[in-house]
């Protein structure tokens, strides 16, 4: 290579995207420039994921979130949310959810050719998407097809877990974590709180031993200041919360509290204006504190159980929306030093393209190393996984079986119908594999934590289950009906 050829090499631009659950950030790079996030949104650095179907057309972001009170079942919100289906019903037609996803990635590449002066599939020489620590090969492959739908070459594409790109990016900002320290990576998103446990290596490569999952997030928190705001207004009028649940109205209700929820992060109150009359409601952050301070807890049990078998005291990465919220940051102080720089909304999106040399992933507790390259390319999986039962509500029990030991199963497929107080839930499989084992029976409650399986290869001996890394499985809506246009019941 001549040296104008490794100057040209080096001056490569480079996108990461960040595909949340309910948001999307991106982030260009130049050579060894610093990240530069995309602007996205008409405010900020990021847009809705949302998606709305007009026709023959799907259309993305801020304007499809604008078409749900004339067309509320042709809006998807959440469209990585439903990643493990075949398609999605949007309007009057299924569309396919790998088209779906593949429209935002097309919009949010176009939109950092143009901030970078760019266009066309050439603009970027590497594209990175990050993705949650828990997706398996299924999930990921999903990812990927919908990038090469749209216009994403696959020799372009990288993969990335979230948490690495968190780490990636504090130690970019100059983060000091002394060799073998832990480091716990909080992703607090619209629908999960996801929780990964990290170890320096002094060099600024990380070491995944552990990752975790539960069913408690940012729509928990809007679902108590939704609960407030109609109490409140009940004492204004009793007529008014009917009013409000109107279908036109409910959805304004939603985008005034995601609003005032983001205006406590920094105010110490704010109004709430009720959507359809002329009336509006005054919440300090102390009431809007004490109201989420079951929520904010549910979030602090999930990270301590994290790190139940840690040693040393860890130091904390807090991203996704929800850990903007001053309250949530404060409350995991109590477990470790907590670190935040910038808008936790972009972090992962910047540091995804940020990587050390190597960094390592090894399973928890004596399992086979897994080594990831910067790129994302991984070795072969460890030999199995401990599969232990999600966060769920309090009455929870096993109604059904649907597999047995020695039967083959595949990330997302269900392994048991689960009896809640609203209905029916599956009860997924995280990984794929054989089924080793399986201790669930018809009528026992369904405890949280509990380890109640193990998946791996074929012939996994019993010898082996202690130093397996222990995986949540995940909750979906099973039996009961789901609304049109791709909103999930609620959980």
């Amino acid at each position: 290579m001549t040296q104008s050829e490794a100057m040209d090499s080096e001056r490569r631009p480079v996108l990461c995207i960040d595909l949340g659950a309910t948001g999307v950030a991106a982030a260009r790079r130049v050579g060894r420039d610093a990240p530069v996030p995309v602007p996205l949104g008409r405010s900020g650095p990021t847009m809705p994921t949302a998606v709305f179907a007009d026709g023959s057309t799907l259309v993305v972001g801020e304007e499809a979130l604008r078409q749900r009170d004339r067309r509320p079942d042709a809006v998807e919100e959440s469209p990585r949310s439903r990643i493990a289906e075949a398609d999605i019903e949007l309007g009057d037609r299924p569309w396919p959810v790998v088209d779906v996803l593949a429209t935002v990635l097309a919009h949010v590449r176009r939109a950092a050719a143009d901030a970078a002066g760019a266009s066309g599939s050439g603009a970027f020489d590497t594209v990175i998407l990050t993705h949650p620590d828990m997706w398996a090969g299924r999930r990921t492959g999903v990812l990927q097809a919908a990038a090469e739908r749209a216009g994403i070459r696959r020799e372009q594409i990288r993969l990335v877990p979230q948490s690495l790109a968190a780490a990636w990016y504090q130690a970019y900002r100059g983060t000091e974590v002394g060799e073998g320290r832990p480091v716990c990576v909080v992703d607090i998103g619209a629908d999960t709180c996801d929780v990964s446990v990290l170890h320096a290596d002094g060099s600024g490569g990380f070491t995944v031993t552990d990752a975790h999952s539960a069913a408690v997030a940012g729509r928990d928190i809007d679902g108590r200041l939704t609960e407030w705001v109609l109490e409140e207004a009940a004492h204004l009028d009793p007529a008014l919360p009917e009013l409000i649940r109107t279908s036109g109205e409910e959805i304004a209700l939603a985008d005034a509290v995601r609003a005032a929820k983001e205006a406590l992060s920094e105010a110490a109150q704010t109004s709430v204006v009720l959507p359809g009359v002329d009336r509006s409601l005054l919440l300090t952050r102390r009431e809007f504190e004490e109201m989420i301070a079951p929520v904010v807890a549910r979030i602090v049990g999930v990270v301590t159980d994290a790190l139940a078998d840690v040693d040393g005291e860890p130091v904390l990465y807090p991203i996704g929306g929800t850990s903007a919220i001053p309250a949530v940051a404060s409350a995991l102080a109590a477990i470790g030093r907590v670190v935040q720089h910038d808008d936790p909304r972009t972090v992962v999106a910047q540091g995804g393209l940020l990587p050390p040399v190597t960094v390592r992933r090894t399973p928890a507790r004596g399992t086979q190393a897994r080594g990831i390259q910067a790129g994302g390319t991984q070795a072969p999986a460890p030999i199995g996984h401990r599969i232990t039962a999600p966060v769920v509500e309090a009455g929870a029990v096993v109604e059904e079986l649907l597999c047995a030991p020695g039967q083959s199963v595949r990330t997302g497929q269900p392994l048991a119908r689960i009896r809640v107080a609203q209905g029916v839930l599956a009860l997924e499989s995280p990984v794929d594999g054989v089924l080793a084992a399986i201790d669930l029976r018809p009528g026992v409650p369904l405890r949280p934590g509990v380890v109640f399986a193990a998946i791996g290869t074929p012939g996994l001996s019993r010898e082996t289950w202690p130093g397996l890394h222990r995986v949540p499985a995940v909750l979906t809506a099973g039996d009961r009906p789901r609304a049109r246009g791709g909103r999930r019941s609620a959980r």
